[in-house]
């Protein structure tokens, strides 16, 4: 569900190990272009690591809406944050038919507090989940989470490259390896995806919201790419802020990361002048994910009792950009 960049890809990555797959969509050229032609996936690693650049085209079943479409063994949902619970309400009758759910998405997760000690007596994560609709429909004992360590993008109509990295983490959010997650990890062995079966996945959302926190809000309040960002020394600084109040949070909520934030801004630093998927949203007119982003950790910093001063700042700053130009959205959390 939601046969974008990353989505694509792992539709890809399903079929080359023989699963049957269909897709499920919005409306428009895309999704369009797939069920005329066909998907035309290119790029994925060799063992030795280089992208192979090769090109194969797949068929699959499309819809728009999930009526249309068999119940699957699994759902594979890969919307944006702020486009979960309309993905959740939409799939509702797959989950209720015994569906296993596996999420792809950046931010932190509407289930961390209902699986997270010192956060209150309220398990609801109320900056992208206000009402706890989410979490009734895909509580954390029902869903699989997946953090991509892979960058794909759509090149055109039914066409999207596999630019650089492989690797999907999958984990229960109650910790441990289950029998879903190693059937899904089975499921994927075989295409440009490379999965890999976490005991704590809560700790891999973490590390990997260390490294968005703060270049993606930065990056489309300033328009600069990450190269202008941490090449100069107060707006690295405010960067550095940001991890380590993050850092700050997940401790309190027993998330250990040994990364600092030289270590985590110098990976970033090493890639170059890209612009990040915040920019690019931002670029294009489309809502955000600041709530899922830094939002939610400051909803969880409030919780715990940890200051979040930069946080603030940025948030506050984004937020009111998002609402001058009519992206409202923002709980204001």
């Amino acid at each position: 569900m939601g046969p974008g960049a990353v989505g694509a890809t792992l539709a890809g990555a399903f079929t080359a190990s023989g699963v049957e797959v269909s897709l499920l969509g919005r409306p428009g050229p895309h999704l369009d272009a797939i069920a005329v032609q066909g998907l035309l996936l290119r790029g994925g690693e060799t063992a030795d690591g280089p992208s192979t650049g090769a090109e194969v085209r797949h068929h699959f079943p499309t819809a728009h809406d999930a009526a249309r479409l068999p119940v699957p063994d699994l759902a594979v949902v890969c919307v944006k944050s702020q486009y979960l619970l309309p993905a959740a309400r939409s799939i509702r009758t797959w989950v209720e038919h015994g569906s296993d759910v596996l999420v792809v998405a950046n931010g932190v997760p509407w289930w961390l507090p209902s699986t997270a000690e010192h956060t209150g007596q309220d398990p609801v994560l109320r900056s992208v989940d206000p009402d706890g609709q989410l979490l009734r429909f895909l509580p954390a004992e029902r869903v699989m989470h997946g953090v991509a360590h892979f960058s794909s993008a759509v090149d055109g109509p039914g066409r999207v490259t596999l630019v650089s990295g492989s690797r999907l983490i999958i984990g229960d959010p109650l910790g441990g390896i289950s029998q879903r997650v190693t059937q899904c990890a089975e499921a994927l062995s075989r295409g440009p995806v490379r999965p890999e079966p976490s005991t704590d996945i809560r700790r891999d959302v973490w590390e990997k919201l260390l490294g968005n926190v703060n270049l993606n809000p930065v990056s489309a309040l300033t328009g600069a790419t990450v190269l202008d960002i941490l090449d100069d020394p107060d707006v690295r600084q405010v960067c550095a802020a940001m991890f380590d109040e993050t850092a700050a949070v997940g401790a309190a909520l027993g998330i250990e990361s040994a990364m600092t934030a030289d270590d985590r801004l110098d990976i970033a630093r090493k890639l170059g002048a890209f612009r990040t998927s915040m920019l690019q949203d931002a670029n294009r007119g489309r809502p955000l994910e600041l709530d899922a982003l830094v939002g939610a950790v400051r909803e969880l910093a409030r919780r715990t009792g940890v200051p979040s001063p930069s946080l603030d700042a940025v948030h506050g700053l984004l937020a009111l950009r998002e609402r001058v130009r009519g992206h409202g959205e923002s709980s204001g959390s």
